[in-house]
């Protein structure tokens, strides 16, 4: 018999705020969670630049978006 497992991950978007120290870019601190589990491929899919649309007033501060595995640790 072969039997195959497979272990699928589940993850989250995160949605974080960032700021420009003149030379990177520095998590400062917010961020928001979509609840929702689902595959790497999905969110990867959701994060997609294109299906964004960003304004920014203030070039030194802007918002990432990013899958988290549910598993991972939220600083």
């Amino acid at each position: 018999m072969d039997v195959h497992h497979t272990i699928e991950v589940a993850f989250f978007l995160v949605i974080s705020m960032w700021g420009n120290t003149g030379q990177e870019w520095e998590y400062i601190g917010n961020k928001v969670l979509l609840q929702q589990a689902m595959t790497l491929e999905q969110c990867e899919y959701l994060i997609n630049e294109d299906m964004w649309l960003a304004y920014y007033a203030n070039p030194y501060y802007k918002i990432m978006i990013h899958c988290h595995p549910e598993n991972g640790q939220l600083n």
